[in-house]
C-alpha cells in the first residue's frame, strides 16, 4: 500500500520520527508499528527492516524449530486439503491438493508453478520461489508478531503523562528495537487442517467451533495479547520508571533523553516462539493462552521467561 511507506514506525510525538530507522536488511532498523507487509521477491524495496512478512520469512529461512515444521508436511497424501472457510479470502481456495515434495517449502514451489482456482473459480498460479510471498501461497498463511504490535503500543502508551511514553519510545528507537525484527516473527498456518499436518498452532480461532470457551475472531486474537501482555508489562514497568526519574530530575524546559537495553523484549520474544510451537497441532494461539491465564501471574512470568 501506498501508505505504508509514509508511516513513521512509532505512535508518539513528531519528533521521535528522525529516530525510526528503515534499513535494506533484516538488521539494525529502529521501529516500534508494523507498516509495511507486502512483499516479493521481486518487487525493490520490500526486502527492508519494517517489513514484517519479509523479517518473517527471513526467520523461518534461518530458525532450524521453525523450519523444520513448516517443511515437515506430508508428501504422501492423496486426499485434497479441506480449504472451505467462510472468512479465508476471496483469492483463496476451496481445496488444495496434496502437496509434492517442494510445494509447500520456503523457497517453493520447487518443481514448478503450482495452478489451482481461487474461491470465485478464477485461476491461480504461484510462481517458483515465491511461496508465502502472499498470505495465502501456498496456503493461508499470516506473519506473526510473538510479541504483538497493538499490544506493545498499548502497554507503552497506558503511561500519564504522554511524555513518559514519549521517552520510552526514544529509548527503545535509539536502542533500535524492531517490532518487526525476524526474531520477533514466527510465519503461521491460518488454515486448521494445514496446521495439522504441519504440527503447528493456526493463528487465529476464527469460526471453527472446536473451543467453546473462547469466542471466535476474524481478525486478531485477544486472549494470546492478554498472556503476553502479561509479561510485557514487567519489561516496561522497569522502562516507565527509568522515564519517571529522569523526568523528575531534569533541568531546564528540555525532555531528557532516557537509554533502555531492548534485551529483556528479545529474549520475551524467543520465550514466546519456543512456547507457541510447544502448542502443537491445529490448535489457535487463543485456545491455548487461555487455558494459561487462568495460572497466577507468577507462573505466567516464569513460563514466559521473565523476571
Amino acid at each position: 500500500m501506498a501508505g505504508e511507506d509514509a508511516q513513521q514506525g512509532h505512535f508518539g510525538a513528531k519528533r521521535l520520527s528522525k529516530l525510526h530507522k528503515r534499513e535494506k536488511k533484516t538488521e539494525d532498523g529502529a521501529c516500534l508499528t508494523g507498516h509495511q507487509a507486502s512483499y516479493s521477491k521481486k518487487t525493490a524495496g520490500k526486502q527492508v527492516s519494517c517489513n514484517y512478512r519479509y523479517q518473517a520469512h527471513e526467520q523461518a529461512k534461518a530458525e532450524s524449530s521453525i523450519k523444520s515444521r513448516l517443511h515437515g508436511y506430508p508428501t504422501n497424501r492423496t486426499a485434497a486439503i479441506r480449504t472451505a472457510l467462510k472468512v479465508a479470502p476471496p483469492r483463496y481456495s476451496t481445496s488444495i491438493a496434496p502437496p509434492r515434495k517442494g510445494d509447500w517449502d520456503l523457497d517453493g514451489p520447487t518443481s514448478g508453478p503450482i495452478v489451482r482456482k481461487n474461491k470465485a473459480g478464477r485461476k491461480v498460479t504461484i510462481p517458483v520461489t515465491m511461496n508465502f510471498s502472499q498470505d495465502t501461497w501456498p496456503y493461508w498463511n499470516n506473519a506473526h508478531h510473538l510479541i504483538p504490535k497493538g499490544t506493545l503500543k498499548d502497554v507503552i502508551v497506558s503511561n500519564k503523562p504522554a511524555v513518559i511514553s514519549n521517552m520510552i519510545q526514544q529509548g527503545l528507537l535509539d536502542a533500535k528495537y524492531n517490532v518487526n525484527h525476524k526474531k520477533n516473527m514466527l510465519m503461521i498456518p491460518q488454515d486448521r487442517e494445514v496446521a495439522d499436518l504441519l504440527d503447528m498452532p493456526r493463528h487465529i480461532q476464527l469460526k471453527e467451533g472446536d473451543d467453546p470457551n473462547i469466542s471466535a475472531q476474524v481478525f486478531n486474537h485477544p486472549e494470546y495479547n492478554d498472556m503476553v501482555e502479561v509479561g510485557l508489562k514487567k519489561i516496561i514497568r522497569a522502562y516507565t520508571k527509568t522515564a519517571d526519574n529522569a523526568y523528575k530530575n531534569k533541568t531546564g524546559h528540555a525532555i531528557p533523553n532516557i537509554t533502555l537495553s531492548k534485551a529483556r523484549l528479545v529474549k520475551l520474544s524467543g520465550s514466546l516462539l519456543t512456547l507457541v510451537l510447544s502448542w502443537g497441532s491445529g490448535v489457535s494461539l487463543d485456545s491455548k493462552a487461555n487455558v494459561i491465564l487462568k495460572k497466577a501471574t507468577a507462573a505466567i512470568l516464569k513460563l514466559l521467561g521473565v523476571k
